[in-house]
């Protein structure tokens, strides 16, 4: 017949369903068999049209109107979610390989068929045939004709009467007569599951339409450092030099680069007091651009702080200094470093306090910083990550909050080791490390000692003839085996 409606019955439903193991694509069809969607909507569908509290499918475009979502397409749609990644494609349905771009209507013209040949279906099967099957299942059902037809999203007169027509001569009529939310083609027993235990959706989160990497340059961003700062200003307000000590990674230059913003125009940064000429170069830059032509040719560096000194003797306030790396400085120019106390304000920075320059601490006010607290280092991964699509955001946090041990430095180089991928996955976020983050402890010698504690007991218990702890010694050393190929694995 040529008017004739091709349709799954409940077998050929369900064989179609079971054959399915990817989420995105259970989803997809589970959608068309429990919705009616049309094509060019399930391709266009955006992660805003599904409202999770109230189970409404919002459909936009041509058709709008609102579709209940059953517990079959409910729990489909959720565990989708859950696999989906967060990125600048709005569309719900992605693409899982390659670049993340929306499933195009060609991948879901293909992947139907696929999954029907795999069941054993004979049928030519497709989005229509699946749209058509959810609609002799509406129209078999206890609902009116014109609620059936909104929800279709049909208002020929000619398609109805063949839906009708076609849910008349189908045997499902005597199985199916619910209302429209319960028609679910699942096991009682999945029904129940599902009822009691239903799959938590992830919401979808669209990220920053920047597409490049984001780095926290700028200085005028400081996550967790709030305190810190005050103390500064309060001690720089009152004229007091003011060390910052802490490891490599802790953000160090980074705060003091911030510090040098805040406090712009009058702070000059430098990055490290090695060589000393180098660095008075550049404060005598800053004082007088001419200084060259008042010095000698052949100047020291006691010409140079000289002059850097008589210029600075009639500056009120007296001028900042914020020097990165301190404990570059030469233990032979501190002598020299020292006179600049007297007549401006230091803030500096150091990763540990080298005894030869123990003259130069104890001039300072000295400030320990820490690792970010962890809803600082929270808010970094964030940022950090704002543009990036990430299949699995909370094990990504948990694995650089455990890695870096919260040094921002660590941080930033593991988002950026993975930056450049078009989708970061459970896989990849498995892979990052970072060896400034990651502290091992060496229990080598213990290990010695213990085994060497269980072999003793073990020729003492075999020359006292005690089979107990024979037995009990080799169970000692076979655990400690066991503990030594374990760490070896792990390193």
């Amino acid at each position: 017949m040529p008017n004739q409606i091709e349709y799954l019955t409940i077998n050929e439903t369900n064989a179609l369903l079971r054959v399915i193991d990817h989420p995105r694509d259970q989803a997809v069809v589970a959608l068309f068999l429990n919705t009616g969607l049309f094509l060019q909507e399930a391709v266009g569908l955006k992660t805003d049209w599904i409202k999770w509290e109230s189970k409404i499918l919002s459909v936009k475009g041509k058709r709008p109107r609102e579709i209940p979502l059953n517990d079959q397409a409910f729990e489909a749609l959720a565990r989708w979610s859950k696999e989906r990644v967060d990125s600048q494609v709005s569309a719900f349905f992605t693409t899982s390989r390659g670049a993340l771009n929306a499933l195009s209507l060609r991948s879901i013209n293909q992947l139907i068929p696929k999954y029907a040949k795999q069941a054993g279906i004979k049928k030519r099967v497709n989005s229509q045939t699946l749209r058509n099957t959810f609609a002799v299942r509406l129209f078999s059902q206890e609902v009116s004709i014109a609620k059936a037809a909104a929800i279709l999203g049909i208002t020929d007169h000619e398609s109805i009467n063949r839906y009708i027509l076609a849910s008349k001569q189908s045997p499902i009529v005597k199985v199916l007569n619910e209302d429209l939310t319960k028609v679910d083609t699942r096991p009682r027993l999945a029904k129940l599951v599902t009822k009691y235990f239903p799959t938590t959706p992830k919401i979808a989160q669209l990220v920053n339409s920047r597409k490049e990497h984001i780095l926290p340059e700028h200085e005028e961003l400081v996550f967790g450092r709030e305190r810190v700062i005050d103390d500064v200003r309060l001690l720089l307000a009152k004229k007091q030099p003011i060390l910052l000590i802490g490891p490599l990674g802790i953000g160090k230059t980074h705060l003091l680069k911030h510090l040098t913003r805040l406090f712009s125009p009058n702070p000059l940064y430098l990055a490290s007091p090695k060589p000393l000429k180098s660095m008075l170069g550049q404060i005598c830059d800053k004082v007088g651009p001419d200084w060259r032509k008042q010095l000698k040719a052949g100047y020291s560096a006691r010409e140079m702080i000289d002059f850097i000194i008589r210029s600075y003797s009639t500056q009120d306030p007296a001028p900042i200094l914020i020097i990165d790396n301190l404990d570059d400085l030469r233990s032979s120019d501190t002598d020299l470093f020292i006179s600049l106390f007297e007549h401006c304000t230091i803030l500096a920075a150091t990763s540990a306090l080298k005894p030869k320059l123990e003259q130069v601490w104890w001039k300072f006010k000295q400030i320990r910083l820490n690792p970010l607290n962890e809803g600082s280092a929270k808010q970094l991964i964030k940022y950090l990550t704002q543009n990036l699509a990430i299949s699995d955001y909370e094990m990504l946090e948990t694995r650089i909050l455990t890695v870096s041990n919260r040094l921002p430095l660590a941080m930033v180089d593991m988002i950026s080791q993975i930056s450049h991928k078009p989708v970061i996955t459970k896989e990849v976020v498995r892979d990052i490390y970072h060896e400034a983050g990651t502290r091992y402890r060496d229990w080598t010698p213990l290990l010695i000692i213990i085994w060497g504690a269980a072999m003793l007991f073990r020729f003492v218990a075999l020359g006292t003839h005690s089979f107990e702890g024979y037995i009990l010694a080799g169970a000692l050393i076979a655990s400690l085996m066991t503990v030594i190929r374990f760490m070896k694995m792990v390193k």
